[in-house]
């Protein structure tokens, strides 16, 4: 029975958590700001923190990581690799910077990237209960996530040297092919696995 719960023709990428914030204005169809973050405990290039961030307001635009080499593994093999999310494909730089997580996970979950140039805190509110996936989800050029527990909030607020950028979360039709219905465009998956099929 138990062996039947191994997979063994299963290489794994990444484990870890990943937490997205993608805000925009009611009138308008661009995102005002966008962090994407990826706190790695396990992979290749070891662990760590990858954020990807766009404030275009404030020509904020940049990978900001604790971790050069990791922050290169994320964005070649996680992001730019199986993503299909237009966001990865821009180019930016890759910026070192201090991640801290704070607050209560349950109910106001926030991310604090301090770098040259400016401090970004995003905080996820008005959280659903987890959606939880049982994987292999969709295939994206050779590699799935095996299993997540998704955490989609209502609301998200996101901040430049302490002043909030403005925006509102909105809904994402990209979640239908993973979920099979729409989600939010602030959610954070925590237990995150992703995996690729081998030859043995």
């Amino acid at each position: 029975m138990g062996a039947e719960r191994v997979a063994e023709n299963k290489a794994l990428v990444w484990s870890g958590e990943h937490w997205i914030a993608y805000l925009k204005n009611h009138d308008n169809q661009a995102d005002v700001g966008r962090v994407s973050l990826y706190r790695v405990t396990y992979s290749a290039a070891g662990e760590g923190h990858v954020a990807f961030v766009d404030i275009p307001d404030e020509a904020f635009t940049g990978i900001y990581t604790d971790s050069i080499k990791l922050a290169e593994f994320i964005t070649k093999t996680v992001a730019r690799g199986p993503s299909n999310n237009n966001f990865y494909r821009h180019d930016m730089p890759i910026l070192e910077a201090e991640i801290i997580r704070s607050g209560d996970v349950r109910t106001t979950p926030s991310w604090t990237i301090d770098a040259e140039g400016g401090v970004i805190e995003a905080v996820w509110t008005s959280i659903h209960p987890p959606v939880i996936l049982e994987g292999p989800g969709p295939d994206n050029n050779g590699a799935a996530v095996t299993h997540s527990l998704l955490f989609f909030a209502n609301e998200a607020t996101i901040s430049f040297n302490g002043k909030s950028i403005g925006g509102v979360v909105y809904v994402r039709d990209d979640w239908i092919r993973a979920i099979g219905r729409q989600g939010t465009s602030a959610v954070f998956a925590i237990a995150e696995t992703t995996t690729t099929t081998t030859n043995d």
